[in-house]
Order: C-alpha cells, then sequence, then structure tokens
C-alpha cells in the first residue's frame, strides 16, 4: 500500500451530493455498489422558507436516507452568476450540511471539473467545439455553449446509468459521479 492511501481517510459508506437552493440531489455508495440515490425537492416563496424547508426534511430524512454515512463529499459551488446567489447557496447549503454531520464524519467540498475529468467528462477540447459548430452550423454562441453544455450532461448521465443509477435527473446523476469520485480518489479501503 502506498504512503498516499494511508493518508486517505477510510470509508466503509460515502454520500455524494449535488446541492442547490432548490434540491439536494444524493447518491451512496458502499464498495462500489449503489445503496441508494434520489433528489430531495425544497418548497417555498423565498430562500427563506426554501432554506428552513430544506433543514426540516433533511432532519426527517437522516435515518431513512443518510444512515450509517461515514464520508460525505459535496459539488464545491464554483461557479455562481453573483454573490447575492453564493450566499443563497451557502445559507442552504449550511441548512443541509448542519443536519447530515455527525461526529467524525470526514466532508470534503470537490470542484465540478475535478470529479467531471475523474468520470472522463473533461471540457471540450477547441476541436470537439468546432465539430459541434460544423454539425450545427449558423447558431449563436450562446447556443453552442449551451449545447455543449447539454452534451457533457449526458456523458454524466451515461456514466451514472452504466453504474445503475437509473434517473431523469442530471443532478442525482451529477451525485453520483462526485460519489464515485469520492470512493475511487478520495478514500482508502475499509
Amino acid at each position: 500500500m502506498s504512503i498516499a492511501k494511508l493518508k486517505k481517510p477510510v470509508a466503509r459508506r460515502i454520500l455524494g451530493i449535488d446541492a442547490s437552493t432548490n434540491s439536494i440531489a444524493f447518491s451512496i455508495i458502499e464498495n462500489d455498489n449503489v445503496i441508494k440515490y434520489g433528489e430531495i425537492f425544497f418548497e417555498g416563496s423565498d430562500i427563506y422558507e426554501r432554506i428552513l424547508d430544506a433543514k426540516r426534511k433533511m432532519a426527517a430524512t437522516i435515518d431513512l436516507c443518510f444512515d450509517n454515512v461515514d464520508f460525505v463529499a459535496i459539488e464545491a459551488a464554483v461557479s455562481v452568476k453573483s454573490v447575492h446567489t453564493g450566499i443563497k447557496m451557502a445559507y442552504v447549503f449550511g441548512a443541509i450540511m448542519g443536519e447530515i454531520l455527525k461526529d467524525n464524519m470526514k466532508v470534503i467540498e470537490v470542484h465540478p471539473i475535478t470529479w467531471q475529468s475523474f468520470i472522463g467528462n473533461k471540457n471540450f477540447t477547441k476541436s470537439q467545439k468546432e465539430d459541434v459548430k460544423k454539425q450545427y452550423p449558423g447558431k449563436s454562441e450562446n447556443w453552442y455553449k449551451a449545447k455543449i453544455r447539454d452534451m457533457r450532461k449526458e456523458i454524466t448521465n451515461e456514466f451514472a446509468r452504466q453504474r445503475g443509477v437509473i434517473t431523469n435527473s442530471d443532478n442525482v446523476s451529477d451525485s453520483f459521479g462526485i460519489a464515485y469520485y469520492a470512493a475511487h480518489s478520495l478514500t482508502g479501503e475499509s
């Protein structure tokens, strides 16, 4: 066993989280087996009502969804359009994590491109972007960005499907990619 492997926390059951101000998507894996996955939506007419709903729903589902989890990998919120949005996300993340965390649980934030690259879904190269433009000529730059984003989402969805996560939610597929990355890069064997 390498020294790098010795420094990794031992984790038996890993929870991957893709959270937003509207929902928490989660996947739990253990020994490369998918245990549970899903998405919990928050309700409310404003951010404060959704924060309260997030807190209540997390408290109510801890034993049902997140039982015996000993490692949490949550996607870092790195690309927010405004400081105001970033603050709202921090409020919701705090409500979620405040309910999920327990003593001795290891939590780590994972940047999107880190786990995406690990599962084989790197940013498109210049050549790949040009291929999309050739395949769909005459569109706007924003259209191409959206198309490439959708194509990359489908790559993640397919990665998750091939490993038993059958869902219509790209958020759930993302949470699985995060958990998979954590299981294979951030933790040691139990």
